[in-house]
């Protein structure tokens, strides 16, 4: 760690998130993290696989976001053109 630097935490990779514009939370869930809330309210895939925040660093967990955020869009447009089955 650099000397000086506060250690991470969920408070200052939220801010991040706010502070690029980014409308979403992450969240520990005890041996992962999730990103909840805002644009990732209604994704399937949000979570993080690492044990702790401090795992990653700030862009990191930035740049974990736009990987979900990416594989979220192409996991809907895919659903998307596929015809529903109908019960019998």
């Amino acid at each position: 760690m650099i000397e000086g630097a506060m250690p991470l935490t969920l408070k200052a990779i939220n801010a991040e998130l706010a502070k690029r514009g980014i409308i979403a939370r992450l969240e520990n869930a005890g041996g992962y993290f999730y990103f909840c809330d805002g644009e990732a309210a209604d994704w399937l895939d949000r979570t993080i696989p690492v044990p702790k925040v401090s795992s990653l660093n700030v862009d990191q967990w930035i740049e974990e976001f736009g990987k979900l955020k990416k594989r979220n869009a192409e996991i809907l447009s895919a659903g998307q053109g596929k015809p529903s089955r109908s019960k019998k």
